[in-house]
């Protein structure tokens, strides 16, 4: 396939040189993205979770791997609005260069809109599909956890990717550790920073010697859905700044 068919737009190569903003920015100081104008409610977009087919990096559908010829979905919430504090990527997160990404607002509302599009998705790809949690943002309650972990019962379908710098020790980290722990296969969701996550060896150091540097950020694979290594592999996965 095509990569023109997999992804509407092209991948670009990480500069290093992204937009970092300085303590005093707004964003930085009110835990806000630097583009308020591209923050939605949900009733304000058509959809909450978006086709891969819109990301340059994620991709349509899988290609390779256990869940060859499933969709790929993705949901973009509004970053720093929903991270900690803590995470490494505060001030550089990439989200400073998605001007044209939509951001949807947190809370109830997102998550009836979900709960109701999960319904949906199930019902049209009743073998399997992938949602990549987040492309921006981060879980961002207990309660929203409880979310996914509901989700993974009530739509058998559902498997989740993605990363997080919600750490154990805190109380939406505590929440999700034993998710990912118990549901790995189905809940593959990486935790960045000072630890990790893995299915075999629990907690190691963030920079293990053994981790893989993107493989769509390197030019080694096209997107996401070339890829699968990150529901697939336990070894960590590195990213270059962007």
């Amino acid at each position: 396939m095509k990569a023109s068919a997999l992804r509407r737009h092209g991948s670009i190569v990480p500069s290093g040189r992204g937009v970092v903003v300085s303590a005093l920015h707004p964003a930085f100081r009110s835990s806000r993205s630097i583009f308020p104008s591209r923050v939605y409610d949900p009733d304000e977009v058509a959809r909450v979770l978006k086709t891969g087919h819109q990301s340059r990096k994620i991709g349509k559908v899988v290609l390779k791997g256990r869940f060859r010829g499933a969709p790929i979905f993705t949901l973009t919430l509004e970053e720093r609005a929903t991270c900690p504090r803590t995470c490494q990527a505060w001030a550089c997160c990439y989200g400073n260069n998605m001007q044209a990404a939509e951001r949807i607002v947190a809370g109830a509302e997102l998550e009836a809109a979900l709960w109701g599009e999960l319904a949906a998705l199930q019902a049209a790809h009743p073998i399997a599909f992938l949602v990549r949690l987040h492309v921006l943002g981060d879980f961002y309650s207990t309660e929203y956890v409880d979310l996914w972990r509901r989700a993974l019962v009530e739509f058998p379908a559902l498997h989740v990717f993605g990363f997080t710098a919600r750490l154990p020790g805190t109380p939406i980290g505590d929440a999700l550790w034993p998710l990912i722990q118990d549901q790995w296969d189905r809940f593959a969701v990486r935790i960045s920073g000072m630890v990790r996550a893995t299915k075999a060896s629990g907690l190691e150091p963030d920079h293990h010697p053994s981790s893989i540097t993107c493989p769509a950020q390197t030019g080694a694979t096209d997107c996401c859905a070339t890829c699968a290594l990150c529901w697939q592999s336990d070894r960590s996965i590195s990213f270059r700044r962007h």
